[in-house]
């Protein structure tokens, strides 16, 4: 045998039946060797009452045997264990013989003598996992048939629960889904303008024949602008501003409370009586805009041809303000946020620049020209965006180098060089500290890169810089070099577009570098350029 075969162990119960008792111990101490559990029998009634008295994977008979012979032996025994796989073994092959073993649906047909037991163990071994493979797929489809069950146990359930509760959620449904709508695009809009478009549309399409307006408190002017107006059908006119104190929209602010009118007789307002009576309105509804005690604004409801405000529709309405209150703050604090973060940045910016008496603005130049690159690269408003906090900030790693160094009129020396070659990394680190400029810091951190890879600090080459990094060193190189700096003047205009044609391709992304240049040729930079 060899090495594979003698250190192999296999699991399962195995029954020998064979007149001749030498067979059997030899096969039988050769199975038990690889692991096996090895029962015998010295003819075919001895092995029935076995079969009948305890179970077996795999039966190992031979064929010829006096009182039962091997045929009818697997026939008994697939009655017994339907499951157990037969081997026959015979020392007289015949076709009949063979013709009836596929017959009886048997395992495998083993030829004596044995030239090598590998042939007897490999056919145990097979025979042995197909069992396991068959005992796993009864397993499998038990358990599949016992979830099955369950499942249509639990779908009953379940439908009869549903139809108990249907009617009762219908009527909420129908009663929350357009509140649900428009909460739900309320909260998606981040534009303030296209929200509050958004929430007017819905309501004009759930109500025909209906106008809606709405107007925000400027509270500096100590008014009420209107921001828009749908649903107009005869160019009837609304004021666009409106004084915090003057009519049924002011008192509507005052109180905090909305107004219901049935009839247009019922409006004392000289200026909405004659709205709606250019536009055929019926009745109307006006409702604060108001976030715990501040009335942001109010917003108007107008129906035509009878229709009422009945008081689930009124609930509606003011839910829905409720709603656009809400995220009429929440755009107020973004904006303020957003404002608050930028002063900040370009103060940081102006603080680091500062530093250097000949690089003054340098920062918001690079930004105004990378901006203008982009918007030439159809970036949208959000990466525009990153563009300038990037640009801004992308000489902050600066602050980590002594104004020795940035200040030295003279070349600089191997070391300092190398000192001044770090402020992108230390940019990246204090950029990767801060939860809103992480998005940024990768493009800080190459914007030293070069397009044929000898930059820094990584030496990456072509599009594995990121894009805007590139963008970023055009504008970086192009201000450089039209700037005075401590150790040289500006270079003169021609020379400073020879230097970035030269370096298109090699040092800065030629495409890049084109839109520049073409940007100069169109006079973009003109108002910047000394």
């Amino acid at each position: 045998m060899n090495d594979s075969a003698k250190h192999e162990q296999l699991d399962g119960k195995v029954l020998i039946v064979d007149d001749e008792a030498s067979i059997r111990n030899v096969v039988k101490m050769f199975l038990e060797y690889h692991g096996l559990s090895v029962t015998t029998a010295s003819d075919g009634e001895a092995a029935i009452q076995l079969v009948n008295e305890e179970s077996f994977d795999v039966l190992l008979t031979d064929i010829m045997m006096p009182k039962v012979d091997g045929l009818t032996l697997a026939a008994e025994v697939e009655k017994i264990q339907p499951d157990m796989l037969v081997i026959l073994m015979t020392g007289f092959a015949s076709v009949n013989t063979a013709v009836e073993a596929i017959k009886r649906d048997v395992f495998d047909y083993i030829l004596k003598p044995f030239q090598n037991m590998q042939i007897v163990y490999q056919s145990i071994k097979r025979a042995i996992e197909r069992k396991r493979l068959l005992n796993e797929r009864k397993t499998l489809i038990d358990d599949l048939s016992q979830a099955n069950s369950e499942l249509e146990y639990h779908r009953n359930l379940l439908e009869k629960k549903v139809l108990e509760i249907d009617s009762e959620l219908s009527h909420r449904v129908e009663r929350l889904t357009v509140l649900y709508d428009i909460s739900r695009s309320a909260t998606s809009l981040a534009d303030l303008d296209s929200l509050l478009n958004g929430i007017m549309e819905r309501i004009i399409s759930l109500f025909p024949s209906t106008v809606g307006a709405m107007w925000l408190v400027k509270p500096e002017q100590r008014t009420l602008d209107r921001v828009l107006v749908k649903g107009l059908k005869n160019q009837g006119v609304l004021a666009s501003s409106i004084g915090m104190n003057d009519g049924v929209i002011g008192e509507v602010v005052r109180s905090g409370h909305f107004s219901h009118f049935r009839t247009v007789d019922e409006v004392s307002d000289p200026a909405i009586r004659s709205f709606c009576v250019q536009e055929n309105i019926d009745n109307l509804v006006i409702l604060p805009l108001r976030y715990e005690n501040e009335v942001l604004g109010v917003f108007s409801v107008m129906h035509r041809n009878n229709s009422e405000f009945k008081p689930d529709v009124i609930n509606l309405l003011m839910a829905i303000a409720d709603q656009a209150s809400m995220s009429i703050k929440n755009a107020e604090l973004y904006r303020g946020q957003q404002k608050m973060f930028r002063e900040t940045i370009e103060a940081l910016a102006t603080a680091i620049d500062s530093r250097d008496n000949y690089t003054g603005g340098h920062s918001n130049m690079v930004t105004t020209y990378s901006v203008m690159i982009a918007e030439k690269m159809d970036f949208d408003e959000e990466r525009l965006e990153v563009i300038r906090v990037a640009g801004i900030l992308h000489d902050v790693g600066k602050i980590g180098i002594t104004d020795t160094i940035l200040n030295k009129p003279g070349k600089l020396t191997d070391e300092e060089m190398n000192i001044i070659k770090a402020h992108p990394v230390l940019g990246r680190v204090i950029l990767e500290s801060i939860d809103a400029l992480k998005h940024i810091s990768e493009i800080v951190y190459h914007h030293h890169e070069r397009f044929d890879g000898k930059g820094y600090p990584d030496g990456l080459e072509g599009e594995q810089i990121p894009l805007e990094s590139r963008i970023i060193q055009v504008a970086d190189i192009f201000d450089a070099i039209t700037s005075n700096r401590i150790y040289r003047k500006s270079m003169p205009r021609q020379k400073a577009l020879d230097i970035m044609r030269e370096n298109r391709g090699t040092v800065s992304d030629p495409e890049i570098t084109d839109i520049l240049l073409d940007l100069y040729e169109h006079g973009a930079f003109e108002p910047f350029l000394s």
